[in-house]
């Protein structure tokens, strides 16, 4: 027979009060039903839309097995977006996921950081991505993420480089075409590892004459001081060269680049660029942040 409780509080003379085996509460209105005053709704996914920094909270995901936070950085220019995530004993049973969604504002990047202020992550294009999940104790990045760090450098005009020797390259003359990640520095004409990962170089060189006389090299100072890291050794003059490379290794944060020509000739024959920027070419592409 059925029967109908008007009650304000339930109490226990136990801890706990159970309902028996093939039983069930049945809530009528969605939202109805809460936890520490947050209400559970329906699906085990949550979404967040955001334009500004925020601080992820509990009661965004009490109740979900999944949280989507998406992201709009468009608007402003050269501005960081703080997404906080809640400290690990507060998410060990929800994977969150931060997107995002637009086109970048110049410069504009998204900081996804713990509840300890320390940077986790960094968004710098439409698209990227990263799930962090936690076991109470520590936050783990589940591997499904992408992040945009991208630099490419074009000459814009020829520039002249001793004969027989290498010549450091891309300190005058040449335009910073894109700089996902502000790894690229002109005040020193370096790359500074933002972060560890696994990073393709391309390097396509052109001479000012208009040959191959030239081979490209990077220096790299790993803390010890700068030596040849990739790129041809010196050959007899005249002898064979590269003119382009692409070069893959695991690179750690901090670790800094400086590009340079090897001069195969006698002569001072140097890098080759042109206004519009379609000879001489270096770019730096993380494929993988660690």
């Amino acid at each position: 027979m059925a029967a109908t409780l008007s009650l304000d509080t339930i109490t226990s003379s136990g801890s706990t009060i159970t309902v028996p085996t093939g039983k069930t509460i049945a809530i009528t209105d969605a939202g109805n039903l809460t936890i520490g005053g947050v209400a559970i709704t329906t699906g085990a996914q949550g979404v967040l839309s955001k334009t500004a920094a925020y601080t992820i909270l509990p009661g965004d995901f009490t109740g979900k097995s999944s949280l989507i936070v998406f992201v709009d950085v468009s608007a402003g220019t050269a501005t960081e977006t703080v997404i906080t995530l809640p400290a690990a004993a507060d998410f060990s049973t929800c994977a969150i996921h931060v997107v995002s969604t637009t086109t970048h504002g110049a410069g504009n990047y998204i900081t996804i950081k713990n509840s300890s202020a320390v940077e986790q992550y960094s968004l710098y294009k439409k698209g990227d991505h990263c799930e962090f999940v936690s076991d109470a104790t520590n936050i783990f990045r589940t591997g499904n993420e992408h992040a945009t760090i991208y630099t490419l450098l074009a000459s814009s005009a020829d520039e002249a480089a001793a004969g027989a020797s290498f010549n450091r390259c891309f300190q005058t003359n040449y335009t910073t075409v894109a700089n996902l990640g502000d790894a690229w520095h002109t005040t020193n004409d370096e790359f500074t590892a933002p972060c560890d990962g696994l990073i393709s170089i391309s390097y396509d060189l052109k001479s000012n004459t208009g040959t191959s006389a030239g081979s490209p090299v990077i220096y790299m100072d790993t803390g010890s001081g700068f030596v040849i890291k990739r790129g041809s050794l010196p050959g007899s003059a005249a002898s064979s060269v590269k003119g382009s490379s692409t070069w893959v290794f695991d690179i750690a944060a901090t670790n800094v680049i400086r590009p340079y020509y090897w001069n195969n000739t006698g002569t001072a024959e140097g890098v080759g660029g042109n206004a519009g920027l379609t000879r001489t070419q270096l770019s730096f592409l993380y494929v993988r942040r660690y």
